[in-house]
């Protein structure tokens, strides 16, 4: 079987894209100089971020970028407690 083409990426299953992503939050908030800056992050994730997040998360990253991160990871952290 012939294989994709370089630049086409299969698609991850959402809850894997929504780790990898918080993945990048945690570690841009602990040490952004470990990891690409919000601004590169975001030109490279954004359609991915629109697609897995809710609409609510996907606005809240758009217009407040590591702050919304931080606050992102503030409401999942809650959640899980109450779970």
């Amino acid at each position: 079987m012939d294989e994709p083409p370089a630049d086409i990426v299969p698609e991850l299953p959402p809850e894997v894209a929504i780790a990898n992503c918080r993945a990048y939050f945690r570690q841009a908030i602990a040490n952004p100089e470990s990891v690409p800056a919000w601004a590169e992050w975001w030109a490279a994730n954004a359609e991915l971020v629109e697609r897995v997040f809710s609409m609510i998360e996907f606005v809240r990253l758009k217009h407040r970028g590591l702050l919304g991160a931080k606050q992102h990871l503030e409401l999942v952290a809650k959640d899980d407690i109450k779970n």
